[in-house]
């Protein structure tokens, strides 16, 4: 297939660039930056802006499929008005993207996430959970009834747990606090968190573009959701430090921004077994804590 994907030079974007290319896809890289786009070379990297749809609708009828990965960067703490900002871009791109395949009978892979549930405390959570979002997942929810309402859309929807690897959300929050001397666990870390390695959350991409059926939808997870306090230990320990303490939520909010802390705090407790058995996803990484070191070594 020709597929074109969205932040191809982000870490969940270029990840899936590369199983592309690897899987013998031909991939066109929708980048901000080509010089960025490290795990995507050999694709055909084109510039576009989330909020232009002039620089990307164009590219869907060079292709066969879309996969939309891209998220607006937004630096600082993460607020509620500048999570609404990466909301609304995701609309725009969204949007723009899903009424062109629509329109040239294209299959549009869109990225959910593992806050689009909300918190679900001990219960576990697959394909057919309810959309409560925390604060983080609103975006994602807002995106999903969009996509519903497009009846004739061929959209398949893949919503993973937490993304780990040496990058993303896992190297800012975990890995550079931890070697800066600052992780402490976010709260009492009784809640659940089901994780995913990206580069296994690729290949189960590779699966919804082409094995699974008109408008799927797939929560992808490893083998062994961990409790927020054993994780961070586990990720304190293979950076080389002993165990750490509590960051009291509201002071967490203070650091991160009240959107983001509400969201870290709730319980995702993921059921994948719907992709395993229509996709044939198997993750080559089936628990966090096997992999924990190995990641970090390689994190920069």
């Amino acid at each position: 297939m020709r597929v074109l994907i969205t932040g191809a030079s982000g870490f969940v974007g270029g990840a899936v660039a590369a199983a592309a290319l690897e899987a013998g896809h031909e991939v066109v890289g929708l980048v901000r930056d080509p010089v960025r786009a490290t795990r995507a070379a050999g694709a055909d990297l084109r510039r576009g802006d989330m909020l232009d749809p002039a620089s990307y609708v164009p590219l869907v009828g060079e292709v066969d499929a879309v996969v939309h990965a891209a998220q607006l960067a937004v630096d600082g703490r993460l607020t509620r008005r500048r999570a609404e900002r990466v909301f609304a871009a995701d609309g725009v791109m969204t949007t723009a993207l899903a009424d062109a395949c629509r329109e040239q009978r294209k299959r549009f892979v869109y990225t959910a996430g593992c806050f689009d549930w909300g918190d679900r405390g001990e219960v576990w959570i697959d394909e057919d959970t309810p959309l409560d979002p925390s604060p983080m997942g609103v975006g994602h929810a807002r995106q999903a009834a969009v996509l519903d309402a497009m009846t004739d859309l061929d959209a398949v929807r893949v919503a993973p747990g937490f993304v780990y690897g040496p990058g993303g959300l896992f190297k800012q929050a975990f890995v550079d606090q931890a070697r800066a001397g600052r992780l402490r666990c976010l709260g009492r870390g009784t809640n659940w968190w089901s994780c995913v390695h990206v580069d296994d959350l690729a290949t189960a991409y590779l699966g919804a573009l082409t094995d699974a059926p008109p408008r799927a939808a797939y929560a992808v997870a490893d083998e062994e959701p961990l409790r927020l306090r054993e994780l961070t230990d586990l990720t304190a320990a293979a950076c080389g430090v002993g165990p750490v303490g509590t960051l009291p939520p509201a002071l967490g909010a203070l650091f991160l921004g009240g959107t983001l802390t509400a969201s870290l705090t709730t319980s995702f407790r993921i059921d994948p077994r719907r992709a395993r058995e229509e996709l044939g996803w198997r993750p080559r990484r089936p628990r966090f804590r096997d992999e924990v070191g190995e990641v970090v070594a390689a994190t920069p």
